[in-house]
C-alpha cells in the first residue's frame, strides 16, 4: 500500500484540478483573445494597447506559439489547455522523482507527504486560473535532468528551453543566469541556441519588419505592468518585492528600495555561485538548483499562489539536507513554519476569503518564503564547509 500510495494520492489531487479547469476562464481567456487579434495582423495593438482583451504580458516568442490557438473553437481551445495541463503534472511529477528518488522510498513516506502537500495551492492554482505556470515547472525539471545528462544533444537542448521559456516570461532569465554561471559546456551552447531561436521565430511567423520591432515593443510593454498589477495593492502578488512596497514608506520607495535590494541580493546570489562552483559537485548540485528556484520565486515581483509549484522542490531538497545538519531541531521548527505561512493561507484552510487575502495583502507568504530560502542558504553553506 505504501509503495502505490505517491500515486493514489497525485490521482486524488488531480480530479479537483480537472473540475476547476473544466470551465474555460481565466488566463486562457486572454490567451484566446491574444490569438485572435494576431490572426487579424493586430501584431504591434497587442503590446501597446492590450487593455481590451485583460492585458498581455509575453514575450514575441510567446505571440508566435500562441497565434495558431484561436484557430480552434474557445471550447475546443479550453480542452487542448486542460490536456497540456494534465500532462504538464505528470511530467512535473516524473522528473521530480527522477530528480529526487527519494520521495518513492516507501521508508520516507513522510517527504512525498510534504512535497505532495505543498504542491496543492500552487497546481490547483495553475489549473484554476489556466496559467503556464505547472508546464513552465514541467519543462524547467526536464532541462535540470538534461542539465545531468551525459549526453550532449540533451543539455543542448536542456538549455535551449531555458532561455526560449525566458523569450515568453522574463522570470525564467534568473535561470539562465544560474546555469550559464554553473552548467556544463553543452548546456550553455543550448542557452544562447534558445536566445537565437526566440529571436528568429517571430520574424519568420509576423514577417521580418514586424518581427524586429517586437523584442523593444515588449520592452516598453513589459515597463507597464505594475502599472496595471500594482505591487502594494495586488493581495496575491506575493514576492520580496510585494513585500517591500507594502512595508518600507514612500520616501524608501522613491529612491528605488526595492531595485537595489532586489539587485543587491540577486548579485550575492550569483556571486556565492561563482565564488562556490568547483564545490558544487555532481551530488549536490540538485541542491543548489532547488534554491535558484526558490530564489527566482522570492525576486520575481509577478509572484503569485501558482508561481509556488518553484517551492516545491525545496521543501523535498531541505528535508534531505536537514538530516545532516547539527540543529536538526531549529531547521524542522522553520520548515513546519514555513510551511504553514506558504501553503496554509488559504480559503480552504482559513474558511474565509476575506482573511486569506487579508494576511496575504499583509504579505505573511512572503515571510514563509523567506525562511525557506534561509534555511535552504544555511544548509547549503554548512554541506559546503563539511
Amino acid at each position: 500500500m505504501k509503495k502505490n500510495l505517491p500515486y493514489i494520492l497525485l490521482f486524488i489531487l488531480l480530479i479537483p484540478c480537472w473540475g476547476i479547469a473544466w470551465k474555460p476562464g481565466g488566463d486562457l481567456t486572454v490567451y484566446y483573445k491574444a490569438s485572435t487579434w494576431l490572426q487579424n495582423d493586430w501584431v504591434s495593438k497587442l503590446y501597446s494597447n492590450n487593455a481590451e482583451i485583460g492585458n498581455f504580458f509575453y514575450g514575441p516568442f510567446g505571440l508566435a506559439l500562441l497565434k495558431p490557438l484561436s484557430i480552434l473553437s474557445f471550447s475546443n481551445a479550453n480542452l487542448l489547455w486542460l490536456l497540456l495541463q494534465t500532462v504538464a503534472y505528470l511530467f512535473f511529477w516524473k522528473n521530480l522523482f527522477l530528480i529526487f528518488p527519494e520521495l518513492l522510498n516507501p521508508k520516507k513516506l513522510s517527504l512525498f507527504l510534504l512535497a505532495w502537500i505543498v504542491s496543492i495551492k500552487p497546481i490547483h492554482a495553475s489549473f484554476q486560473s489556466h496559467n503556464v505556470q505547472l508546464m513552465f515547472a514541467a519543462l524547467l525539471t526536464s532541462s535540470q535532468l538534461s542539465n545531468s545528462s551525459q549526453n550532449t544533444t540533451q543539455q543542448n537542448i536542456g538549455g535551449a528551453i531555458v532561455t526560449l521559456l525566458s523569450s515568453i516570461k522574463v522570470y525564467p532569465w534568473f535561470l539562465a543566469i544560474y546555469y550559464f554561471i554553473h552548467s556544463k559546456k553543452a548546456f550553455r551552447v543550448g542557452l544562447i541556441f534558445g536566445g537565437v531561436i526566440s529571436l528568429l521565430v517571430p520574424l519568420f511567423v509576423f514577417g521580418i519588419r514586424t518581427g524586429v520591432k517586437l523584442p523593444i515593443e515588449f520592452f516598453e510593454n513589459a515597463r507597464k505592468y505594475h502599472q496595471v498589477y500594482d505591487l502594494a495593492k495586488d493581495v496575491v502578488s506575493l514576492s520580496l518585492p510585494s513585500l517591500l512596497a507594502s512595508w518600507l514608506p514612500q520616501s524608501l520607495l522613491n529612491l528605488g528600495a526595492i531595485g537595489i535590494t532586489v539587485g543587491s541580493i540577486s548579485l550575492l546570489f550569483f556571486s556565492w555561485i561563482i565564488l562556490n562552483s568547483k564545490k558544487i559537485t555532481s551530488d549536490k548540485e540538485r541542491y543548489f538548483w532547488t534554491f535558484a528556484w526558490s530564489m527566482m520565486g522570492l525576486l520575481n515581483s509577478t509572484t503569485r499562489p501558482d508561481y509556488f509549484i518553484y517551492f516545491v522542490p525545496a521543501f523535498v531538497s531541505l528535508s534531505l539536507l536537514i538530516q545532516h545538519q547539527k540543529q536538526k531541531r531549529i531547521f524542522h521548527l522553520g520548515l513546519v513554519i514555513s510551511v504553514l505561512l506558504i501553503s496554509f493561507i488559504t480559503e480552504w484552510t482559513l474558511g474565509s476569503r476575506e482573511l486569506t487575502h487579508y494576511l496575504e495583502g499583509l504579505r505573511v507568504p512572503v515571510l514563509g518564503i523567506l525562511l525557506l530560502c534561509l534555511m535552504q542558504f544555511l544548509a547549503l553553506r554548512n554541506t559546503l564547509r563539511a
